[in-house]
Formats: structure tokens, sequence, C-alpha cells
């Protein structure tokens, strides 16, 4: 009898000889007991990979919202030290450009990769290509570097802080799914959450779960070519450090966050022909957003192919519907993007972006709309539009009002998106008349870029819209052009990042004459008046007083407009806090003047002055214009609607305080704008002098006194005292507008 040889199994097979599930794909996966095992390519070791982690499912949205990534990629390698395997974290921040080898040692020796977490072999697959190891615990733990919790959830407004505890027993692996290009893990992580802040604990130990989903994907082994950017144009950059010996020095570099945006013909692009990119950039759209929404958020992606194609592209961005029948799709895997709603009452909206660390290319983009921005869009509509426009003095404003509104943020978002920052300087280049013009408006809209926070037009008086006036910000404004011809721009021309980086400074340096090019930051303190948040126009006093004629008319004729409309008074509660909080930025706005210092980003040959002071007499003239408010505030208590609004105190008289507090602070303020004034200066005198004569001129001139101006001296004596360390009676405390019946007061009115 004839025998047969019984073949043995490998370790690899008896290691898997249980059921379990398998799926395969740039990292083949198998789920067997509860644990998670990569099979991994040796092939794979040393190359550059983005770990991902998106919330999928939450169980209390004020923590994170559903499709958010609370934390950045983690650009990592896997490696194999004997019978471990690593996962790095990549170092990519430092380079050599002058390809010397000495140099580049010594920064590879200078920042070797950090380990992350370690994983023990398990078992080899039988002819040794990939090592099996389990990667449970990293997926299914508490690391905070894949945290669900997002630092920019509802939980946190107001200063409040959050502590978690994770709960291990109650967590567990969820489905995997593998691509060609990428794998996707989803996990179930519980915790408890206390919320804390100066006030005391709101939450305790409350239970939490969240399920996450971890996507990896590979990089390219050789990055996108980077495109230099600088500190004159609004682009979000990747900070570099190059260590050139040619340079004498350490120099930073910085690569702009772009999309690999290549034309799928290149010759016929060099023709002047319009082409379609070898790879267009596509967002989808949440299939949870209210249908009547979904028409206006497209287009708030769509129209930005009207800028693309004026340099050469046709169809380069796409606004698509989550596929319903594509096993491949997931909107939490971070090689999609993805436009998300959100169910929560939170006024806003995001557009955060990921970018392969090493080049800027832009991998992955996500916008996130949380439901209250309509709110938001209502309130703006109706407070800063309503004198000129019939159609919303009502509670629910037409849709196609509010609709085209929210095509505007979408829009915006999407900017960001494309790597484009707020310009926030955007606004002040027009001339506050021709705000009044229905040829310039219906040209330009209220500014030169969307990036801008320019909203809606304040300016605008009634009978404008009549005339033509519009009312709303540009579909694209200038800025926005040449945002999108510097950033994608194909150079083919050009062989390296610093030749291209010559062609793309000198489109900055020959239009830096031009203030309408001119990119201005985003600030904290305001120190530059042109750079300022939710302003409108060249002039703030101007336009300022322009915007409070209109909200006097506003409050004179909300009852008439919405009584019917709003039983409870819960719309006109909204839109007389509104109106409160528009005229304090309208005050903002004229107090940035107040000891302003105009601040330019200046190379060589740039056609402008890097360090102005803003001229003396509009900084007087500022001064003048908040004493004149403080002495006349008593129209923003309108005694109709307090009878029936329920408000904390007098509105006028919080205000007044709050104002005159920032008034008194004011020759402290125009100081260091002094000092930098070639001529002409505004001083710390003359601001003294002028708040001096305006509070007291009356008395000196032997007049009767008004009421608002016996408050007005009061209030100079009572601050004056305490900056001189003076005790004032008992010192007691003045009640501020963040109380109870109003939603805040902008830190500058704070002293």
């Amino acid at each position: 009898m004839r025998r047969t040889k019984k073949l043995l199994k490998s370790e690899y097979d008896k290691f898997f000889s249980e059921k379990h599930t398998t799926v395969n794909g740039l990292i083949k996966m198998h789920k067997m007991k509860g644990k998670l095992y990569f099979e991994l390519p040796i092939n794979l070791l040393n190359r550059d990979m983005l770990l991902g982690s998106t919330v999928s499912e939450i169980s209390d949205n004020a923590n994170a919202i559903i499709g958010s990534k609370p934390t950045d990629p983690i650009h990592f390698r896997f490696s194999k030290m004997n019978d471990i395997i690593c996962m790095n974290l990549v170092q990519s921040e430092n380079i050599n450009s002058d390809q010397d080898e000495n140099i580049q040692r010594s920064i590879a020796k200078s920042n070797i990769d950090a380990i992350l977490e370690t994983f023990k072999i398990s078992v080899y697959t039988p002819d040794s290509s990939a090592v099996v190891f389990d990667v449970t615990d990293f997926f299914v733990g508490d690391n905070k570097l894949m945290t669900p919790f997002d630092k920019y959830s509802a939980n946190l407004s107001w200063g409040m802080r959050r502590s978690e505890i994770f709960q291990k027993d109650k967590s567990s692996l969820g489905e995997i799914k593998a691509f060609p290009d990428n794998v996707l893990i989803r996990s179930n992580l519980s915790y408890t959450y206390t919320i804390s802040g100066s006030r005391g604990t709101s939450a305790k130990d409350i239970p939490f779960t969240a399920l996450m989903t971890r996507s990896i994907i590979l990089l390219e082994e050789t990055p996108y070519r980077p495109r230099i950017t600088d500190s004159r144009i609004a682009i979000f950059p990747v900070q570099i450090t190059d260590y050139s010996a040619k340079e004498q020095k350490t120099k930073n570099i910085y690569y702009a966050y772009r999309w690999r945006l290549e034309p799928s013909d290149m010759e016929a692009y060099k023709r002047g022909e319009k082409v379609e990119p070898k790879k267009p950039i596509v967002f989808y759209i949440d299939n949870n957003f209210p249908e009547k929404w979904r028409k206006y958020i497209k287009e708030g992606v769509n129209q930005w192919n009207e800028l693309f194609s004026e340099i050469g592209f046709k169809d380069a961005i796409k606004a698509v519907d989550f596929p319903e029948n594509d096993p491949e799709f997931d909107p939490d895997n971070i090689k999609y993007s993805c436009i998300r709603y959100a169910p929560i009452a939170i006024e806003n909206a995001m557009g955060p972006s990921w970018v392969d660390p090493r080049s800027g290319e832009i991998l992955s983009a996500s916008v996130y709309l949380y439901h209250d921005a309509i709110e938001l869009l209502n309130n703006w509509l109706f407070i800063q539009t309503s004198q000129a426009d019939k159609r919303v003095r009502h509670t629910l404003i037409p849709d196609e009002i509010i609709g085209d509104g929210l095509r505007y943020v979408i829009s915006h978002e999407v900017g960001h998106c494309l790597g484009f920052m707020h310009n926030m300087s955007a606004s002040s280049v027009i001339p506050v008349d021709s705000l009044r013009s229905p040829s310039f408006t219906q040209k330009y809209g209220t500014t030169t870029s969307i990036m801008d926070y320019a909203r809606f037009n304040y300016v605008a008086q009634p009978g404008d819209m009549e005339r033509g006036v519009k009312l709303t910000p540009p579909r694209f404004g200038e800025y926005d052009r040449f945002l999108v011809k510097w950033n994608y721009t194909p150079l083919p021309n050009a062989s390296t990042a610093k030749d291209e980086y010559k062609i793309t400074s000198k489109w900055i340096s020959e239009l830096s004459g031009n203030p309408i090019y001119r990119y201005g930051k985003q600030q904290g303190q305001i120190i530059d008046p042109k750079s300022q948040t939710e302003d409108l126009g060249d002039n703030a006093m101007k336009a300022s007083e322009y915007g409070i004629k209109n909200l006097k008319y506003i409050l004179e004729n909300l009852n008439n407009w919405v009584d019917k409309e709003d039983p409870d008074y819960s719309y006109r509660t909204s839109i007389y806090n509104g109106v409160i909080m528009q005229y304090l930025t309208y005050l903002m706005h004229v107090y940035g003047n107040v000891g302003g210092i105009y601040l330019n980003e200046k190379h060589v040959g740039d056609k402008v002055e890097a360090v102005m002071s803003v001229p003396a007499e509009k900084q007087k003239a500022a001064v003048k214009f908040l004493l004149d408010q403080i002495s006349s505030m008593d129209w923003i208590n309108n005694k109709e609607l307090m009878k029936e609004i329920s408000l904390m105190g007098s509105p006028a008289d919080l205000l007044r305080n709050e104002v005159m507090k920032a008034v008194i602070a004011s020759p402290n303020k125009v100081e260091l704008s002094a000092l930098k004034a070639e001529k002409n200066a505004y001083t710390v005198t003359d601001c003294l002098e002028d708040i001096y004569q305006y509070v007291w001129k009356p008395t000196l001139s032997g007049e009767k006194l008004s009421e608002n101006q016996i408050k007005m001296q009061n209030l100079f004596v009572k601050y004056v005292g305490i900056g001189a360390g003076i005790k004032i009676g008992k010192e007691a405390k003045t009640k501020s507008l963040s109380g109870e019946g109003f939603i805040g007061i902008p830190d500058f009115l704070r002293g």
C-alpha cells in the first residue's frame, strides 16, 4: 500500500487556524477573537504614511461632531527592530536644500524618528514577505494623538475644562475595511468625563462613547513639488527649516497648502486651451443635510470653478452627493473630502484641511456646517440689511435669501479647504460711499475677498435697495482671483521650487502698490485698524455712522415688522441682543483707529510702507466719535421693547460704562503709534486733552449739566481713579454686559 505524505502546517496557518475575518488591501488585516492583527508587507517598512482619526458616531456631540477630525493626522513609518515592529513619528520639518551630504547626514542623526508604539511580531507569512503583529491596544486604547474629544467643542466654550477617564472594559474593536491604497479600522471607545471652570463643576463623571474611524494612507515616495510662499499672501503654510551652508544661517521656508492640481494634457494647456485636471478636487455632500439646503451647498463648492477656469482648468472642483451603492466610499475615511452636517446649536462653520507635511500638498479637507449657522445668517441679514430689504423683515427669512447666504458661508469655508487664510483687510480698501453705489456694489459687492470677515451691507440706507444697491458680499473679489492664480497656476518651465518662487514672488511684488492685493492678518488685539473683522469700508467712523443710523431705524420698527410672527418675544429678544452687539462692533471698529498702526508685509522693492501710524486727525476723530456716542446712547434703551423683554439693567448705562473704560485707556493706547509717527503724531497729551475738554467743557463753561453729562463725568472720575490706584467708595463692581439677557461683549471693551 502506498503512503501519502502529510503536509505540515506553517506557523502562520497554525496562528490563524481559528475562525476569523480577513480583509485584503494596502495592509492585510485579520480580526480574530476580538483582536486586530496587521499583516504588513516587508516592502512597506520605512514608507511614509498618514493615520487620520475621524468621529463616526458619538453619544454627545458637544464633545465632538460627526465627521470631525479632533486631532491632526499622524505622520509615521513602520520599521523592524529584531522581533519588534516600531511605529515611528516622522520628523520632516528639517532639510538641507543644498544637497550637502555632510549636513544631511547630521540632520538625519539629529532628527531620528521617535518611537510612538512597538508591536511584538507574532508570526511571519510562509514566504517571509510580511510580518503579523497585534495592534488591538493601539486602536482600542486611550491614545491622546487620536482622542475623540475635540478641543474646539461646545463643552469647552467660555473657558471650561474637560477631564476624561478611559473605560477600557467598555471599549471594543469594530469594523475593518481594506483597499489597495489604504485601510480603515473602527473602534468603540468609552470614557467618563467631567466639565469644570471658574464657577465650579457643570458635569461630573458623565458616561461617553464614540465610534472612531482610523484610516491609514500611503504617501507618495516622491512628494509633490512644493510651492514656496511668504508672509505677504494669505496662504496657509507648512514651516520647514533649511540648514543651508549657502545662506550662512538657519532659514525658515514656508510651503503653501495646495492640492495636486495638474493639467491632464500639458501641451494643450501650454497652447492656452482649457483642460481638465488629472485628478479633480471632489467634495462629497452629506446626505443628512436638509434637502432645501443642498443646492446652495453644492453651488458654494462649484462656484470656485469660475476662478479655476481663469487659469486654464475646467471642472477643477466638484460637489457630489454621498454615493449610495459604492462599497469603497466611506465619508470617515481620510482620503475623502466631505461637507458634513452637525445637528448642534452652534452658530458657526469650519473648513480645515490635512496635508502632506513634507510638501504642503492637501490630501483631504472637510467643511463642518453646524445647524445654527442658519440662525446666525438670519440674525446677520435682519440686523445688517432689514433697513433696506423689506423681504427680510420676518422671523423666517425667505429660503432663497437664506440659501444664498448659506452659499456664501460654504464658499468661504471651501476657500479655507483650498489653502486660503482670512484676509481681514480686504473690505477696508472700498470707499464707504461706494457701498451706496448701485453700479459699484453690483460689480464688487462689499469686499475684495470672500476670505474676509466682511458681512452684509450695513452701510446701505432705507431706499438704497430700490435704487439697485447690492446688500451681499460678492461671489468672488479680486483678491480671491489672485489667490487662485498664485496657488494653482502650473509653472511647467520652472524646474525647482525655488525657480517657481522667483516667479510667484514677483507676482506679489508687482501688485504691492495696489491695496486690493495686500494681505491683512487676523488679529487678536487690534493694532492695524484696516484688518478688523466684520467691518466695511475705508473709514470706520463714516461706516459706523451709517450703521448706527440703521440700527436705530430697525429698533424703531422691530415691533411693527414681526409682532404677529413672534408671540413669545423670543425673536425680538434675540434681535435686540444682536443690535446691541452690532452697535458694540461698530464702536470697536472706530476704537481700533485710536493708537492704530497700519502694518504691511514688505520685501525689498515693494511699493508699500511696512509701518505707518494712523493719521492724527483720524485718531482724533475716532476719540470724538466714541465720546459723542457715550453722550447719546439712550436710543438703545427702546422703552417699547424693554416693557416686554426682560433685560438686566439699562443697556445704555452698561454700554456707557464699558465704552468710557476703553476711552480712558486710550492715552496708553496711542503712545506706541505716536512714537512710530514721522510727523504730526497724535500724542498722549493730545489724547488726554481731547478727552478732558470733551468731558469737562460744560462744567468749565458754567453750563447746567444733563443727566448724560453727569454720568460721563462720574465714569471719568471712576476710571481715572482706578487707573491711578485710588480706591473709590467700596469699589462696587459694575454689572457687565455678559450678564443675563446679553450674549457677551468684545474683549477690547473689557478694559
